[in-house]
């Protein structure tokens, strides 16, 4: 039988946004539905009716003195288009990925956007589709399993690399850990919030937008190195920011007041040390240096770190299994297409004769990988916080931490980060990092 369930993170009334599930253990695809009441749609609209006063002209009116009549009969559907992308931005990606991890809802993939219903004085109704994964079964017994870890090299030469790369984070974070402005380099989180035109916030503390970016030294980093460098954390100011704009809005310019709180730094000079042990729930220096021999210790071009998660996971799926449907096989074999005819080899590739056998082999693996580590996540109730999704990006700072990374976030896959990351959107990759070294933890104890 199908179930419907009305849920919200915020108090459930007429005025929050809320979660509405429809999902079938007898279809392959389920619903969720993310209404945001008229209340906010309408502040958000004449505050977006408001901005946009600069490029009209009417007879009889200044720029300033334009009524909202006016916008609104004559801009109504640029409007409407806009706010649906804003809103979406704004406020319902980051409730659904709240949303989704709350109830514990495992899913193939991205929940996939269909549809849209916006209007003045009306709720927003954003309708997406998802391959629910419908698990009855709990795992049991799997800290027992017969996992053998991989055995690494038993080189000194790599027990040097690792002491040495260990010593100049070290004496890297002794010079740079007082540095308190914003460098080339780092990242920030920044929360983003509505203001309106006379300085004034338009809606609750609820509806913010926390989001991640990468000060780079590339040219299309630019406007977020003048945003951000020679700021510190705790720092507020407003801003009109066209990055900022062009990140909530690529229908029309809009010209919002934003306000923007800096809420986490992370210097590009050092390897945290303390971020680095509480990633992995060591206290030693010690304990750390036998972590980082885990990415110097390569074998046919495979770390140590790598051979010990992927064993892990094959066990555990080989003594777990679940039936993946084929039509989230498929969507997974678009994706790795994709992003393999990017490669300029792609051509010897695809004249291998088993190509589209390996394609399809590596994407069922990846989709048992996500779905098993999900499962964990939720059945041992794992968590994940703002300060993890820190930890989590701490590694991406040097190319040997990177390695530790297995579920990396999309963004992070591709070629730069120069733009802001939604939060919620980290904390599902962080909290399937969390849960993947909780199980290698616990495999490993016996």
């Amino acid at each position: 039988m199908p179930t419907h369930q009305d849920t919200s993170s915020r108090a459930k009334t007429k005025d929050s946004v809320r979660l509405t599930i429809e999902s079938d253990t007898h279809k392959a695809v389920g619903h969720l539905h993310v209404t945001v009441p008229a209340s906010v749609v309408n502040i958000i609209y004449k505050e977006a009716a408001q901005s946009q006063k600069h490029k009209v002209n009417p007879v009889g009116f200044t720029k300033e003195t334009v009524p909202f009549e006016y916008i609104d009969e004559h801009y109504k559907t640029q409007l409407i288009e806009h706010l649906k992308e804003f809103i979406l931005k704004y406020v319902v990606i980051s409730f659904l990925y709240q949303e989704m991890r709350r109830q514990k809802i495992i899913a193939v993939g991205e929940p996939r956007l269909q549809a849209i219903s916006l209007n003045f004085n009306e709720d927003a109704r954003y309708s997406f589709e998802f391959t629910p994964v419908q698990i009855n079964t709990s795992i049991r017994d799997w800290k027992y399993l017969p996992y053998k870890p991989p055995v690494r090299k038993k080189y000194k030469d790599i027990d040097k690399q690792a002491e040495l790369f260990l010593t100049e984070e070290m004496e890297k974070e002794k010079k740079h850990i007082d540095a308190s402005t914003i460098n080339i380099g780092d990242w920030v989180s920044f929360d983003v919030t509505l203001y309106d035109q006379n300085q004034k916030q338009l809606l609750s503390s609820n509806y913010k937008e926390n989001l991640w970016v990468h000060i780079s030294n590339e040219e299309t980093n630019f406007a977020y190195q003048e945003l951000f460098v020679g700021k510190k954390k705790g720092d507020f100011f407003l801003t009109t920011d066209e990055s900022i704009q062009e990140y909530f809005s690529s229908q029309i310019d809009t010209h919002y007041q934003f306000g923007v709180k800096i809420v986490d730094v992370l210097s590009q000079h050092y390897l945290s040390m303390l971020s680095f042990k509480e990633h992995f729930k060591i206290k030693s220096n010690r304990k750390v240096l036998q972590k980082f021999v885990e990415v110097f210790s390569f074998r046919n071009d495979i770390s140590l770190r790598r051979s010990m998660v992927e064993e892990a996971l094959q066990l555990l799926i080989k003594t777990y299994p679940y039936d993946i449907p084929s039509s989230a096989i498929f969507r997974q074999q678009k994706l790795l297409m994709e992003h393999i005819q990017k490669n300029p080899d792609y051509m010897v590739y695809k004249k291998e004769p088993d190509f589209l056998e390996k394609i399809h082999s590596l994407a069922t693996k990846q989709i048992s990988e996500v779905i098993m580590i999900d499962r964990f996540a939720f059945q041992e109730n794992i968590q994940v916080s703002d300060e993890e999704v820190s930890n989590y990006l701490n590694l991406t700072k040097r190319n040997r931490t990177k390695e530790f990374i297995y579920f990396q976030h999309k963004s992070l896959r591709a070629q730069g980060t120069d733009f802001p990351i939604s939060s919620e959107s980290l904390k599902q990759a962080c909290l399937r990092e969390k849960t993947l070294n909780h199980i290698l933890y616990r495999l490993k104890k016996l």
